[in-house]
C-alpha cells in the first residue's frame, strides 16, 4: 500500500505559505492598494493574514477534533524531546482538554494522516515531539480498565500494537473523506 500522507493541521512557518498569502492578498487587495507586485505589499500585512489564516484552520481542526475525542477513549504513545534526549511515554485521551493538555507546551504543530494513521509532530524549547493517537477498541478499553488505565508502558504497548485493543482513528477519512 502506498503511503498517503494528508496534512489535517500545520502551523510552522514556510516560505511556501508566505508566498501564497503575499499572491492571495495582491489578487484581492493590489488594486485598492495601489501595489505593483506581490512584493510591494508590508511584510506586516501578510503575516497578519498567515496569523489569520492560522487561527481559522485551528478553529475548523478543533471542533472536528472535540467531536472525535468525545466519542472514544484514545491512546496517545510516542516520544518527547527534552534537554537530556527522548523520553517515551503515553497516555489516555478521553477528552479534547485532555489531547490539549499533552500539547499545549508545542509552540509549533503539525497533524498528519498516514494510511488512517493520526500523527502529531510539534517543537518546543527543547527539541521535538513525535506521537500516534490510536482509537480503544471494546476489548481495548476492557483491557486498560483491568489495569486501571496505568500509565505503564507495557500495557500501553499491548495496546498500540494489537488489533484487538486499538484501531486506527481514519481522521482524514472521516473529516474529509480522503
Amino acid at each position: 500500500m502506498k503511503n498517503k500522507e494528508i496534512t489535517i493541521y500545520d502551523n510552522y512557518f514556510s516560505i511556501e505559505r508566505e508566498r501564497e498569502t503575499r499572491q492571495y492578498l495582491f489578487d484581492d487587495f493590489a488594486e485598492e492598494n495601489g501595489w505593483k507586485s506581490p512584493e510591494d505589499i508590508p511584510d506586516k500585512w501578510v503575516y497578519e493574514e498567515m496569523d489569520f489564516q492560522d487561527r481559522e484552520q485551528w478553529l475548523d481542526v478543533e471542533a472536528e477534533l472535540k467531536s472525535m475525542l468525545g466519542k472514544n477513549v484514545y491512546l496517545l504513545m510516542g516520544y518527547f524531546g527534552s534537554w537530556h534526549g527522548e523520553i517515551e511515554g503515553g497516555t489516555f485521551i478521553r477528552s479534547f482538554n485532555d489531547f490539549l493538555s499533552c500539547i499545549e507546551h508545542l509552540e509549533y504543530i503539525r497533524f498528519y494522516d498516514v494510511n488512517g494513521h493520526f500523527y502529531i509532530h510539534g517543537s518546543h524549547h527543547d527539541g521535538s515531539d513525535d506521537y500516534e493517537l490510536k482509537m480503544l477498541t471494546n476489548k481495548g478499553y476492557e483491557y486498560a480498565e483491568s489495569k486501571s488505565f496505568d500509565c505503564d508502558k507495557w500495557v500501553h504497548k499491548a495496546i498500540k500494537y494489537c488489533n484487538f485493543y486499538s484501531a486506527l482513528p481514519y481522521f482524514a477519512k472521516k473529516v474529509y473523506g480522503i
